[in-house]
């Protein structure tokens, strides 16, 4: 009776100890769940909505500018044909010549230049970070770009060529790191512009986003730009969009007309400031859910495609 007692009691302990494997094993898989699903969201977080960001490497030099790109589809910006473009590394493209411009202008500056500035600020990518450019033959990228272009402006049924400019893991302020992108999308008669942005580390210098042409016949500027609300956790840019895709923005530039713009306000009785736009989608708040003709938006021009 001795022996059974004893097998039986080995049994249970048996039992016992598989069962707090057991719960060792799902707490530990609950653990391991919970720490990869915060991986995910921090990599989604910081990388936001960006596409692929790899190609050339611009070299590492503060206020410097890539080479000449030549351009494998001309880009039409605004009545003005491109074939060729440069990246400057405080965060702006330009097209007939490198520009070095670390002190960002207030659109429009009625200057003498055509410029797109995803995040024109003083950027330095001596010590770590980099700026690539990349014009995208992969299928899989360019198929995306079409689908996303054909959602944004469904008339357009497009068939797109696609250049991406990434500043990535920027050094900046503090040595904190940002990553951003432009990606210009041309196809047929057809330009657009998307600016798509990850983490942005805070800072108190000023920040301009948006896009300016010669004498600023066109220009607009991204709501947050010049503001307390430009970088950091709660920056405009990376919460925000015109395309209800949070930290997207997304412009049709191939021509347009400076007369046709069409005043929006607030559609809640608030203090308010006019934002002239035309059919470029409207800037709209996080908390919104489809793109409102309101916006809480300090004074701006968008005067795109008619």
């Amino acid at each position: 009776s001795c022996a059974v007692k004893y097998t039986q009691s080995r049994q249970v302990l048996l039992v016992v100890l598989n069962v707090l494997t057991l719960i060792v094993l799902i707490i530990s898989m609950v653990i391991l769940f919970f720490h990869f699903f915060f991986l995910i969201q921090h990599i989604l977080f910081f990388l936001g909505p960006l596409y692929p960001i790899n190609g050339i490497a611009s070299s590492q030099s503060d206020d410097g500018s890539s080479p000449q790109i030549s351009l494998n589809r001309p880009f039409v910006f605004f009545g003005q044909t491109y074939n060729q473009i440069y990246v400057n590394h405080n965060g702006h493209l330009t097209f007939d010549a490198a520009w070095s411009s670390f002190s960002p202008q207030m659109f429009p500056m009625h200057g003498s230049r055509d410029i797109i500035a995803p995040l024109w600020v003083d950027l330095d990518n001596r010590e770590n970070g980099q700026v690539y450019y990349n014009q995208y033959n992969s299928a899989s990228v360019l198929q995306q770009a079409t689908q996303d272009i054909n959602s944004y402006f469904p008339w357009t049924e497009l068939q797109c060529g696609l250049l991406s400019n990434n500043w990535h893991r920027k050094s900046t302020w503090s040595k904190r790191g940002i990553s951003f992108q432009a990606v210009l999308i041309s196809g047929g008669q057809y330009s657009f512009v998307l600016m798509n942005y990850g983490v942005i580390a805070a800072t108190s210098r000023h920040i301009q986003a948006g896009y300016d042409t010669v004498h600023s016949a066109h220009h607009f500027s991204i709501p947050g730009s010049f503001s307390s609300n430009s970088s950091g956790p709660d920056s405009n840019f990376r919460l925000s969009s015109n395309v209800n895709v949070a930290g997207r923005w997304a412009f049709r530039v191939d021509r347009g007309s400076t007369g046709s713009t069409v005043p929006v306000h607030r559609s809640a009785p608030a203090p308010h400031q006019a934002c002239n736009v035309s059919d470029n989608p409207a800037p709209f708040p996080k908390s919104a859910g489809k793109v409102p003709f309101s916006s809480p938006a300090r004074q701006c021009r968008d005067a795109p495609a008619q």
